[in-house]
């Protein structure tokens, strides 16, 4: 498969100041240690409990937030050695869809402004601005009747879409998806899910699918990245991922997916404690103060992410 994103070794961080005089400094580590790779015309879905760093990856590669170290390369191109002159003309090729669909989108611009405003930003369709903004309403579904309405009144599947049209308005190869679909209602959620499926068939899109609903990743992704704590502890093909987890944080996030009266029950893995601060992360491995299945080595040496089996990558001792 061709490369078309990679991150080594990425860390972003966040000071935080402490004391009463907030004098002395801690950080936030909210990304800390990725290495990752994206391949041209995958969906990568990426998991974890809230709080674990998944969105601050997903806005650090775009640079929506400033990465504090490591590199990201954008077919083979480093994106923090570009300037800011450089990095707009480059968002050309990387665009982003937001969580929430109504404040993403400017409430006093219409429809067509919404979508039109990539255009004029990177001076594409001049002469037919207009036939090109219809060409993407008419892309996610929605009818000339929308230019001229605010996203007031639409529902939230109705504002998602629009929010996808814009991001597709650049002719993007790399779209960060951001939780997509949490803030709508479940029966719009497969109708944005299918959409964004149909999209990628039709205009060869790599998508960063971050979420928390297990099931939906499952459905869309071809490879699923597990975080914790700012850190990826497993990284597989989907379908192995979710049929043989090795890492016991992946074991307990699948076992709380429902499943039919009919099927065999799964046990449930209840994980004691909550996680830890990213502000002092334990020792070792990060996860060893909630783990089931802990050893001594856990709480002194922390597992480096390796290849356990055909591409399956885990970080932990025991897989």
């Amino acid at each position: 498969m061709e490369e078309l994103l990679r991150i080594k070794n990425l860390k972003t961080y966040f000071p935080v100041k402490k004391g009463r005089l907030a004098k002395r400094f801690s950080v936030v580590r909210a990304v800390d240690g990725v290495d990752l790779t994206i391949y041209k015309g995958e969906t990568l879905g990426l998991v974890g409990e809230s709080g674990c760093g998944k969105s601050t990856l997903g806005k650090s590669i775009l640079r929506l937030i400033e990465p504090t170290e490591g590199e990201i390369y954008f077919k083979e191109k480093s994106l923090l050695s570009l300037s800011d002159y450089e990095l707009r003309a480059k968002r050309k090729e990387m665009q982003i869809v937001f969580q929430d669909p109504f404040s993403s989108l400017n409430p006093r611009m219409r429809v067509d402004s919404i979508i039109g405003e990539p255009l004029a930003i990177h001076s594409l369709a001049e002469g037919k601005v207009r036939e090109r903004i219809v060409e993407l309403l008419n892309s996610v579904g929605m009818g000339e009747d929308a230019l001229k309405r605010f996203p007031h009144e639409f529902s939230g599947g109705q504002r998602q879409r629009i929010g996808l049209a814009r991001a597709l308005a650049v002719e993007p190869e790399f779209i960060v998806a951001d939780e997509p679909i949490s803030a709508l209602d479940v029966s719009i959620q497969a109708q944005i899910i299918n959409l964004m499926k149909d999209l990628q068939d039709k205009f060869n899109l790599t998508y960063l699918f971050i979420a928390h609903d297990l099931r939906v990743v499952e459905y869309i992704s071809d490879r699923v990245a597990v975080m914790y704590l700012g850190k990826i502890v497993e990284i597989g093909e989907s379908k192995k991922l979710y049929d043989s987890p090795r890492h016991p944080y992946t074991q307990a996030l699948l076992s709380v997916i429902p499943v039919p009266e009919l099927e065999a029950k799964k046990e449930r893995i209840v994980l004691k404690g909550d996680i830890p601060s990213p502000i002092s992360p334990p020792g070792g491995c990060a996860f060893h103060t909630r783990c089931p299945v802990a050893i001594e080595r856990c709480l002194h040496e922390e597992p480096l992410l390796r290849e356990i089996e055909n591409g399956q990558k885990a970080s932990c001792h025991l897989a």
